[in-house]
């Protein structure tokens, strides 16, 4: 592997971070809040509703005065501790008279200040207005969202087949329809209040109002929602996500596991709320609703739906009749194939659930329980390391959860079982010892016989069962400007899991230190080491013993806003692989560009990116610029280079166009993909547009 290109493009990047100077501070982007979460993440989650919960917030924002804790705890990047101590400062010297007061809050560092800026603010009226409905349903806004998406090259997977071929195999893999990805949304808002809407969505190779698709789009979601009806907190039909405690019991929709901050380990629970992402399987549908009275808020919901699985049939034991079960789940979304849309919509799900809390000033307890029913039993799986793996038409979980602060001592944890009487646990707590010195502890121990099909809690590999480990973490800020996050997580897994034939440890290291010497100008060193186990493929026969494999990556970027027209940010990446005393090397370097002219409705956002990896296993993934709620976070990984670039034309106030491209040319490589995604040459290129109309 040459190191040459990647020293050059380091040299060019440390060059561009040096050529500074100070200008005024600008409003961090809700992308970058995003970019933080996913820069944690190896999988390409759907961060839609998360974007535009902190959206409703930049347009609504909180009322420092007024905010109930429940509010600010919609803000996921404050603590448990840092929430506590905004409303213990309001109780003890009275409203807030200025924001610049946020500064003297015990547990408000520079950074978490500046991204709270946005989303709060000191109304005129500390009076929380009552729901009017006729205001609510005239005086809201409007919004419309069109996308088209295509890649430019033709995978094999559009290639025409003869009718001959057909007629002697019907269902031959293939993609059904076109190549063209399609996205609609409609979406009303009344403040605070008032929320419906709904979406639809197409993928590339699905077919449009013929085949499977006779109704047009393959996906829809709509959702209907309204806020403080008296008693009724919440009362949502339709589509929405559901999530308590810590995620342990029940929690539908996105969730996300370890960031470098090293003290953000409390789930946010949200309760129940409305969902209008396009992730087809992990939403509920049906109706919720929400009540509270004084310190109490019961929570109920229903959700029956069709899910997308393999269906098999076995004579019963009398041999007078077939019985079908389900062999696996299709939880992609995609129904593009015959063999994909022969799995549509073959399994009905129900599930309903409740969630009672008590919330104290310094202490919230919470129960909750959630039972599913399948229309078809869950098959028995033949496979070593799913042996636990639930089986049968239903199941429930039960879960009791509790966040408690006491000074400066912020505990919580959540303890919940399955109906098989397998359990799992996690409990924590964050300690801020003084401003500049905070620590952070999780222990969970997830037995590996606890099931549960809607549960995300704090793991290693984000599944609640067969799994046990601690979590030490720690946050200092050594002198003005600079910041250091740490942590160590230790976990084991009693039982065998794909790819590894036994008990199996595993360890990660993060050291991260961030420095932002001016407003308008942050940086950061990050090095993360990790080391696991797994099947020793040397070993070609017989029993093959576990062996230990290490990955770590190094990564420093910058992020710099040189005037209110240009923003930059530069970031190198290194990334090994090493097993069995060989070890590969990876390396990326990007540098992006946003230009929007003081005087032109334009804004210009590229990134130029160069990159090499030895292997697969030392990929890369970086988020990367995309058109307003689309969220791309490529894998890098082989030789070569990406291009992509946005540009935003905003026509009117209310009237907005994007457009993307986005190319990867690849220079050990003439042919990408495999199967039917197999693309001949080097270069894979997509494109989108998208139009937003605000009334």
């Amino acid at each position: 592997m040459s190191f040459k290109t990647f020293a050059i493009c380091f040299l060019m990047l440390m060059f561009s971070a040096s050529f500074l100077f100070s200008q005024e501070e600008t409003i961090s982007s809700l992308d970058e809040l995003i970019e933080e979460i996913a820069s944690s993440s190896d999988v390409e989650l759907d961060y839609t509703t998360l974007f535009q919960s902190l959206e409703n917030l930049y347009y609504n924002p909180l009322d420092l005065n007024s905010a109930t804790e429940e509010d600010f705890n919609e803000l996921m990047f404050l603590t448990e501790f840092q929430v506590y101590s905004l409303i213990k400062y309001r109780k003890k010297f009275g409203n807030f008279n200025t924001l610049y007061e946020l500064q003297y809050v015990d547990g408000i560092d520079p950074i978490t200040l500046k991204r709270l800026l946005p989303f709060v603010t000191i109304a005129d009226k500390n009076e929380v207005p009552k729901t009017d409905l006729k205001k609510a349903f005239s005086y809201g806004r409007n919004t419309v969202l069109l996308r088209y998406q295509r890649m430019l090259q033709e995978k094999a997977g559009y290639e025409e087949v003869p009718d001959s071929i057909l007629a002697v195999n019907p269902d031959k893999s293939r993609y059904l329809g076109s190549p063209d990805k399609l996205y609609v949304r409609y979406n009303y808002q009344y403040k605070d209040k008032l929320y419906y809407g709904l979406t639809a969505e197409k993928d590339d190779g699905e077919q449009f109002f013929k085949g499977a698709q006779k109704y047009g789009f393959d996906y829809y979601s709509g959702h209907f929602q309204i806020n403080n009806l008296g008693v009724v907190k919440k009362l949502i039909v339709g589509d929405y996500v559901a999530q308590f405690g810590q995620g342990l019991t029940m929690w539908s929709g996105m969730g996300y596991g370890k960031t470098s901050s090293s003290i953000d380990i409390v789930k946010k629970a949200r309760g129940v709320n409305k969902y209008s992402s396009v992730n087809e399987s992990a939403f509920l549908r049906g109706e919720a609703m929400s009540f509270q009275y004084n310190k109490f808020t019961l929570t109920e919901f229903v959700s029956y739906k069709s899910l997308d699985g393999g269906i098999d049939s076995v004579l019963t034991s009398d041999f007078s009749d077939e019985e079908q079960y389900v062999s696996s789940f299709l939880e992609t979304g995609y129904h593009r194939t015959p063999s994909e849309v022969a799995k549509r919509k073959t399994v009905k799900e129900f599930i309903s659930g409740a969630n009672l809390n008590w919330s104290g000033s310094k202490l919230k307890i919470g129960a909750t329980g959630v039972y599913y029913g399948f229309s078809q039993p869950l098959a028995v799986n033949s496979q070593t390391y799913r042996y636990f793996d639930f089986s049968g038409s239903s199941n429930y979980n039960l879960g009791v959860d509790y966040i408690f602060t006491i000074h400066k001592v912020n505990f919580f944890g959540e303890t919940s079982m399955s109906e098989n009487m397998g359990y799992a646990t996690i409990n924590g707590a964050i300690v801020d010892f003084v401003p500049e010195f905070k620590m952070s502890f999780i222990h969970r121990y997830y037995r590996q016989d606890y099931q549960a099909l809607y549960a995300q809690p704090f793991s290693e590999g984000n599944k609640p069962y067969n799994e046990s480990g601690i979590f030490i973490g720690a946050e200092i800020f050594p002198r003005k400007h600079w910041k250091i996050d740490a942590y160590i997580d230790s976990w084991k897994y009693p039982w065998l899991r794909y790819g590894v034939g036994g008990p199996s440890t595993g360890t990660e290291y993060l050291f991260q230190i961030t420095h932002y010497p001016q407003r308008n100008l942050e940086m950061y060193l990050r090095v993360k080491y990790e080391t696991k186990q797994k099947n020793d493929s040397d070993i070609e026969t017989g029993i093959r013993p576990l062996t230990a494999y290490a990955s770590s990556k190094y990564r420093f970027h910058v992020s710099y806003t040189a005037s209110q027209e240009w923003k930059l940010k530069s970031r190198a990446e290194l990334s090994r692989y090493s097993l069995n005393g060989e070890a590969d090397w990876g390396y990326m370097v990007y540098q992006d560009f946003q230009y929007q002219p003081e005087k032109l409705p334009l804004t210009f956002t590229a990134r130029i990116a160069v990159f090499e990896t030895e292997s697969y296993d030392t990929r890369i993934y970086a988020y990367e610029p995309d058109v307003l709620y689309g969220f791309s976070v490529p894998a890098y990984y082989g030789q070569g280079t990406r291009l992509a670039l946005v540009i935003k034309y905003a026509a009117f106030d209310n009237l907005d166009f994007w457009f993307r491209i986005a190319n990867t040319y690849y220079n050990d490589k003439d042919e990408l993909g495999t199967g039917l995604d197999a693309i001949a040459g080097k270069n894979r290129t997509d494109i989108k547009l998208q139009l937003r109309f605000k009334f």
